[in-house]
């Protein structure tokens, strides 16, 4: 019995183990943060149904959408940005950032990321007009982990 004990233990520390070092962020990978100035939501949605959504549907299908792309929501807590929401776009490496948005500021999509574009609003296009009318300007920054 001791020994089944163990063995479980081990497992779930494994798994667990396993988890935690995916969360690191590794030496030349970029982070994109873009922060958003408003969000115009329909009427009938507040922005914790939103955020909800966002998190449990959206971020999911892009993911799916982008290989190589890990997408974070995040929203102002304090300072100039409190109450607005903005997103960190982890990208395994230049290269991968470079294969979807290989120039900045170019609005020029590659095939790609116009590929991905598309999937993407076949999995979940209809269901994002449900709760969002349109946004801002988006302000971004792309970091390179060193």
């Amino acid at each position: 019995m001791k020994t089944k004990t163990f063995l479980l233990l081990c497992l779930f520390l494994g798994i667990g183990l396993t988890q935690l070092s995916a969360q690191t962020l590794n030496k030349g990978s970029v982070l994109a943060v873009s922060s958003y100035a408003t969000i115009v939501l329909n009427p009938d949605v507040t922005m914790n149904q939103y955020v909800d959504w966002c998190i449990k549907r959206y971020i999911p299908e892009f993911e799916k959408a982008y290989p190589g792309v890990k997408m974070f929501l995040m929203t102002g807590d304090r300072g100039e940005k409190k109450y607005q929401i903005g997103m960190i776009w982890y990208f395994e490496s230049v290269a991968v950032r470079d294969k979807y948005w290989p120039v900045e500021n170019d609005t020029t999509m590659s095939a790609a990321a116009k590929a991905a574009g598309e999937k993407l609003t076949k999995e979940i296009g209809k269901e994002a007009s449900k709760y969002v009318i349109g946004g801002s300007e988006r302000i971004f920054t792309d970091w390179i982990i060193k």
